[in-house]
């Protein structure tokens, strides 16, 4: 397919609404600003998330749930199996419990606080927060236990939560935290005397601790009035993007719902944004496979070095309190018959977890909503689509860009913090913090070069999570998958309008071949072609749905929205009269298919590389299992296969995050998950599934590269690679 390239034909520079006009971003109010920041010394009187007549402290907390009915149960219980005196047991449970539970020490609160105040005027240009939405929040508190879950990009979060909850004089409220942090040296204290409580990060296999713990987590929503955050994700993601929800905490803070406990929880989402993240280059190296560095007191003094550096923006949104009651439609007598049986006896049934898995995408779903995109989001994503073609952009072409892909992200429901009467002022401030990505070179921007032979210093390749990677091929891929990471928040967005051209230019295809066979009578009314084109854009959902999580049963109402949206910017056209595909290939649609170009690279080429297992060489031939391969195997591979293709000169369907560890195994869990590959429940080796071959999703992939009007690999990327010596 050849078109030429055609900007539109209003300027989204002058053409958006006047200056006076209130915009989302407006509600948006900086609490580091000079006279703005908070006051650590002030009189803390804050709402409660959850009133009651008597209060109850972290010591008599842990008191009530060690005498708890359930917990003597439990403590007699496991007494009775070990074969052992309660007292050894209840020995145990308090150790467990005084490992697990929170504490408050209000000096230490306003030390942390006035800490990070100094640190962030150091390093930030402001901590923007939606002073309505929390307003909002704070108006409803007092009335149920409630459940803060913010999204996860860094280790910032645990602490801008309860630094913004001071701030605006809510209760700072108990914070999950992993055990990680519990080991350092004086951060562990610190941390739970400022409202942390502690967790395992795996204790399946210890039964009284995860019970144990269960009930702490009772006791937090139950009894206690402060309320609980933790992250539904379950751990930062390292792509800078959605992960699947992990339900496991939230369903144990749902129980003493379920069981009649409490009349309703409330679920607050809460999105944080930032414009350049603290561990930008620790992620990259570690989706490379860099092991990622223990969590250390020593480690954390060292990461202080940042505060010569600058990071931008960062943006906090609370989304529109959820009630668990409303959402899952219960009345009263839908509990009734819980509450005959003793609450220590109940465990949740399948189709409440199939309630909480719901609710957990749509938590997941409303954080993504109130992601803040930046000028920098933006800018990558328009010069990731112009590196495809080639083609070196200016600041006047960036702006344009910039503008144009501003109008279309809100359009979709995106705030955008991109001001467009500065913009090109905004362009030079955020190259400036993003230049270890990008920088200006004679007026046109460029990536910044990484030194192969510097990573060769700073990395010891042997220890790298799966292969071993050349020196020359890091350099490629950092500077690339740093790009990629501000790329990704944008997905959540764009997927399903890339999905809709993809299917499209699909059907197009099967026009023409119609045509040209005689038959003239495929799809040719405007509502059979629209039906058609919701089937295809839905298997395409499904093949990428743990990758993109946008699950949230409005896929009819945004189909038809984005439908429109590719309409209305000149990108797609659906003839009314005989229902004919044409296109208008312009600048937006490059970048809606750019957006999705590496993720259909990532899959096509692991479905390529799964295809070629199991190999002869494969580590897992030495136990016996010719049939069977670990996912290690896999990974490993995958790497040394796209290694070798990109020192090829003239290579298609590769891109760089071809090598990012984390989005491998997110394809090769969907492969799983879509019953291509069976893997063995005890060892975890995997094999290909019977009457299900992979190779049929492999040839499909390949039609969806296929399809793009453009290269698939940054041949600038490429050049670099031939460039470099092979050995340093």
């Amino acid at each position: 397919m050849k078109a030429e390239i055609s900007l539109p034909s209003r300027d989204p520079l002058t053409s958006r609404a006047p200056s006076n006009v209130s915009t989302y971003m407006d509600d948006f109010e900086n609490i580091i600003a000079n006279g703005k920041e908070p006051v650590m010394t002030k009189e803390y009187k804050p709402q409660v998330a959850n009133e009651f007549e008597r209060y109850l402290n972290p010591q008599t907390l842990k008191r009530h749930v060690f005498r708890s009915e359930k917990v003597r149960k439990i403590i007699e219980h496991y007494a009775q199996v070990n074969n052992c005196p309660v007292k050894h047991i209840e020995k145990q449970v308090k150790e467990i419990i005084d490992e697990i539970g929170l504490e408050r020490n209000l000096a230490i609160i306003r030390w942390c606080g006035m800490a990070i105040t100094a640190i962030a005027k150091r390093t930030l240009s402001g901590i923007y927060v939606n002073a309505k939405s929390i307003r909002r929040v704070r108006e409803q508190l007092g009335r149920t236990p409630v459940c803060y879950l913010p999204s996860h990009r860094s280790y910032m979060d645990f602490v801008l939560m309860s630094y913004i909850c001071f701030y605006y004089d809510i209760e700072i409220p108990g914070i999950a935290a992993g055990m990680d942090f519990h080991a350092m040296f004086g951060m562990g204290t610190m941390l739970r005397k400022t409202g942390a409580f502690f967790m395992r990060r795996s204790f399946s296999k210890d039964e009284l601790y995860w019970d144990i713990f269960r009930e702490y987590m009772y006791a937090l929503i139950s009894v206690y009035h402060i309320g609980v955050e933790f992250f539904i994700e379950g751990t930062r993601s390292r792509n800078f993007k959605a992960l699947v929800p992990k339900v496991g905490l939230l369903s144990m803070a749902l129980l003493p719902y379920f069981t009649g406990e409490v009349a309703d929880v409330t679920i607050v989402p809460v999105s944080i944004s930032y414009e350049r993240l603290l561990e930008e280059q620790l992620f990259v190296y570690e989706l490379l496979g860099v092991p990622k560095p223990k969590e250390t007191t020593k480690g954390f003094f060292k990461a202080l070095k940042i505060i010569d550096e600058r990071f931008g923006k960062m943006y906090l949104d609370f989304g529109t309190p959820i009630s668990v009651r409303e959402f899952f439609g219960h009345t009263g007598a839908d509990r009734m018959q819980r509450a005959t049986v003793g609450a220590h006896l109940q465990k949740l049934d399948r189709r409440e977890l199939d309630l909480i898995k719901k609710l957990g995408n749509e938590v997941i779903y409303q954080q993504q909503r109130g992601i803040v995109i930046s000028t920098f989001n933006l800018l990558c994503l328009y010069y990731a689509s112009q590196l495809y073609d080639e083609r070196s952009v200016n600041i006047d072409e960036l702006a344009f860009g910039i503008a144009e892909l501003k109008c279309i992200f809100e359009e979709l429901g995106a705030h955008v913090a991109t001001n467009t009467h500065r913009l090109k002022i905004e362009i030079m401030e955020t190259v400036e913090i993003h230049s270890n990505i990008v920088h200006f070179q004679n007026a046109q921007l460029q990536f910044t070069e990484v030194a192969a032979a510097q990573l060769a210093q700073e990395i010891d390749t042997q220890r790298l999570k799966a292969h071993s990677l050349l020196p020359q091929i890091m350099a490629v891929a950092v500077p690339t998958l740093a790009l990629q990471l501000y790329i990704n928040p944008c997905l959540f967005w764009l997927a399903r309008p890339a999905y809709l051209i993809l299917a499209a230019l699909q059907l197009q295809a099967d026009q023409q071949r119609g045509r040209n066979d005689g038959n003239t009578e495929l799809f040719t009314t405007y509502s059979a072609v629209v039906e058609n084109l919701l089937q295809r854009v839905t298997l395409l959902d499904d093949i990428f749905k743990h990758e993109f999580i946008i699950e949230s049963n409005r896929d009819i109402e945004e189909f038809e929205r984005n439908l429109q949206l590719l309409s209305k910017h000149g990108m797609l056209k659906i003839s009314p009269h005989n229902g004919q595909i044409s296109f208008n290939e312009n600048e937006s649609m490059k970048v809606l298919l750019s957006s999705l170009t590496p993720f259909l690279c990532v899959y096509y080429q692991l479905a390529v590389t799964v295809n070629e297992f199991p190999l002869a060489t494969s580590s897992s031939q030495s136990n016996n299992k010719s049939e069977s391969f670990s996912s290690k195997d896999v990974l490993i591979h995958m790497q040394k296969r796209i290694e070798k293709l990109m020192q090829q000169q003239h290579v298609t369907n590769v891109h760089p995050y071809c090598l990012a560890l984390d989005n491998l195994n997110i394809a090769l869990n969907s492969f799983h998950q879509a019953g291509y590959i069976q893997k063995e429940k005890e060892s975890g080796l995997m094999k290909h599934a019977p009457g299900k071959p992979l190779r049929t999703l492999e040839t499909e992939l390949l039609h969806y590269c296929q399809l793009l009007p453009f290269k698939q690999y940054y041949r600038v990327a490429s050049a670099q690679v031939n460039s470099m010596p092979s050995k340093l």
